[in-house]
């Protein structure tokens, strides 16, 4: 044990690459369950969707006209939302910049009034 510990002290390059070589097992590992994981679900409802639309095959697609409609009208409004908090946030940032200098200013003026 103290022969693999003095290796690695006297080659730090070769305890780097078993480390990354160590944390590459580990993220495969981790990434191939939830790729397993994420091909059962995309087939789950998959095999959902195709019951519902045997079950029902005339009014589908009116149904995916209508959800396609209000995904979209979603989306506008979201898009709008975030720009006005983005301008609103721009808007904020200008007084914050501008908050220090006043209060100077009134700690200056209040000092003179102090003074007098």
């Amino acid at each position: 044990m103290e022969a693999v510990s003095s290796y690695f002290s006297a080659n730090p390059a070769a305890a780097t690459l078993l480390a990354v070589v160590i944390v590459v097992m580990l993220l495969y590992f981790i990434l191939k369950k939830l790729i397993k994981l994420a091909v059962v679900l995309i087939f789950v409802i998959l095999l959902a969707g195709g019951i519902y639309l045997f079950k029902d095959p005339l009014t589908t697609p009116e149904k995916i006209k209508n959800s396609v409609e209000t995904l979209k009208a979603g989306g506008e409004q979201i898009t709008d939302k975030l720009s006005n908090l983005w301008t609103d946030t721009k808007e904020l940032a200008g007084k914050a910049k501008e908050v220090p200098g006043d209060v100077n200013d009134m700690l200056d003026t209040a000092r003179k009034d102090i003074e007098k």
